[in-house]
């Protein structure tokens, strides 16, 4: 399907305006840069100098871009700039709302659903998934092999990866008198917010006495872990291969990075900032940003590398 700008004015942010050529330019696909063609919508984050080589090397003839950069006149004759302060993300609603592609719900034939299990309308349930007595919400996107165990409840409009397992049993024993490990009972279950999107192979463990909670917006990388009575702030994301210790608390609009780790009851406040690989042993106080093995304000850490 060919679009042109009729297309994207309403989807454009407040802070947006076209400039340019835009009555004759249309578009149906999107491509980098370098691929483009003259039927491609791209998005540059490059401004200055830079911004204007890459604006004359394109084939593509629309570009949404910064607005730190005056476009010259001569390549307003020839394109069509649709500037943002914040390209990325206007770039990112063109094209989530005009080239998605519109998935029909089904629930695959091989999947294993409990009868007791309340399944919402328009959910789609991919091959040899495992689904217990669950309650999942509306317009759900379940990928293949998953498993979710009884006692989760999922809201509306989350998306979960392929060889996930939601609602496993945690990892916590004690020793008895002959030092036999004996498990912790872990009979709590676990609640996903709307909105929330899982990556693949990801652990989520049942709480032990409570619930693990995965709160509205959250979005969770692949190879993650989070242990029981785990609780994640709304609007937070937590990158692969992080683990996040039992009874973790973590605020909302935080950044986990990569490879971290969050020791047992550690509590990360809101809009914080996690380091890649850093070592979380000690709270982190809301709006700070930490890094390090083990885990140290930013500022703390350039100065410990300064004075050797």
């Amino acid at each position: 399907m060919m679009f042109d700008i009729n297309n994207i004015r309403p989807l454009l942010e407040e802070d947006t305006s076209i400039v340019g050529d835009n009555d004759k330019i249309h578009f149906d696909n999107v491509k980098t840069l370098k691929e483009a063609d003259e039927h491609s919508l791209v998005w540059c984050k490059l401004e200055g100098e830079s911004l204007l080589a890459q604006i004359e090397a394109t084939k593509a003839k629309i570009i949404v871009c910064g607005n730190k950069t005056e476009i010259p006149d001569k390549y307003q004759k020839q394109k069509c700039f649709i500037i943002s302060e914040s390209p990325k993300l206007q770039f990112s609603k063109i094209v989530n709302e005009l080239f998605n592609k519109i998935i029909n719900p089904v629930i695959h034939k091989t999947a294993v659903i409990d009868a007791e299990a309340v399944i919402g309308e328009g959910t789609s349930i991919g091959a040899n998934t495992v689904i217990g007595k669950c309650k999942i919400g509306s317009g759900c996107i379940i990928n293949c092999n998953c498993h979710i165990d009884d006692n989760t409840e999922i809201g509306d409009r989350v998306v979960i990866g392929s060889s996930t397992v939601i609602g496993g049993t945690g990892f916590g024993y004690s020793r008895d008198i002959d030092g036999k490990l004996v498990l912790f009972p872990h009979v709590g279950g676990v609640v996903i917010k709307d909105d929330v999107e899982i990556g693949s192979n990801t652990s989520i463990d049942r709480g032990s006495l409570g619930n693990t909670i995965i709160s509205s917006g959250v979005k969770i990388d692949n190879l993650v872990h989070v242990a029981h009575n785990v609780f994640i702030g709304k609007n937070s994301l937590i990158i692969a291969n992080t683990v996040l210790g039992g009874s973790a608390i973590i605020g909302e609009n935080t950044w986990i990075a990569p490879s971290v780790c969050l020791k047992n009851g550690v509590t990360i406040g809101d809009n914080v900032t996690v380091g890649m690989g850093a070592i979380v042993t000690k709270n982190i106080p809301d709006g700070e940003t930490w890094v390090g093995n083990p885990a140290m304000p930013l500022e703390q850490f350039m100065k410990q590398r300064k004075n050797g």
